[in-house]
């Protein structure tokens, strides 16, 4: 029996079958990412259109402080899931030259929201609403960002 060699192209297919994300952690990394971005855009959509208000004025949405509280747990499993990714499956695919432009963008839009959401927590005045207004318009545009490198990457 003569053993063939795999061409080039073979090998690729190989390594890029191997180093892909398990099903298990691509359902939960994108499961994670829809509530934060859900619960961020749910907040926000409340924040800016559905004050309560009485006798002395605005208040906000009673439904806010919830909402922050749980786009504030879930960002803690973000960050943890993206530290994993980028251990793991960034290096590999930089190697494959595979994503760079789409990976690049989301790679940079975390790390500017986890900045800007712990600017949030950390800072007071003009630092703050500077903060709140990345956090916002970055969060939102994230989705946009997230569903361009997943579409690249030919997971549908």
């Amino acid at each position: 029996m003569v053993h063939r060699h795999p061409t080039p192209e073979e090998l690729a297919l190989r390594a890029a079958r191997r180093t892909r994300m398990s099903r298990a952690l691509r359902t939960t990394l994108l499961g994670v990412c829809a509530l934060l971005w859900l619960s961020g855009a749910l907040w926000l959509l409340l924040d800016l259109w559905f004050p309560e208000h009485n006798e002395f004025g605005s208040l906000p949405n009673p439904w806010e402080a919830p909402l922050l509280r749980l786009h504030g747990l879930v960002a803690v499993a973000a960050v943890f899931l993206f530290g994993w990714v980028a251990a793991g499956h960034i290096p590999v695919r930089w190697r494959q030259g595979m994503n760079r432009p789409s990976g690049l963008w989301l790679l940079g839009f975390a790390g500017i929201l986890v900045l800007s959401g712990y600017a949030l927590y950390y800072t007071t005045a003009q630092l703050h609403a500077a903060a709140a207004l990345v956090h916002e318009w970055l969060g939102l545009a994230a989705l946009i960002a997230a569903l361009a490198h997943w579409r690249r990457s030919g997971a549908r």
